[in-house]
């Protein structure tokens, strides 16, 4: 079986019952990334089928993220958002 890697709100502030994984990566409206159940038929708010469209649709919106330095030694320090390894750490979530 395999399972899928989708875009999706919450339901009534509810994770929907076919996200076996999910939560990431949010953009202003609240919807976020995640791995459908195996086996699952649902694609939620559109289907990702590729770490490329990952990586294209967390470009529409990450643009102006940072996050902590893992280099620095101040907590303050930040660098650009990685939309590339963020990717590929979502895309490690594909079954099949």
């Amino acid at each position: 079986m395999a399972n899928k890697i989708v875009k999706y709100q919450l339901d009534n502030g509810t994770i929907p019952t076919w996200i076996e994984d999910g939560g990431y990566y949010p953009d202003s409206n609240e919807v976020m990334i995640g791995a459908t159940v195996d086996g699952s038929s649902e694609t939620g708010l559109g289907e990702l089928a590729s770490e490329a469209d990952v990586k294209t649709y967390l470009d529409t919106y990450t643009s102006s993220w940072t996050e902590e330095d893992p280099d620095s030694n101040d907590p303050s320090a930040t660098v650009p958002f990685d939309q590339t390894a963020a990717a590929t750490y979502i895309w490690s979530k594909k079954i099949g």
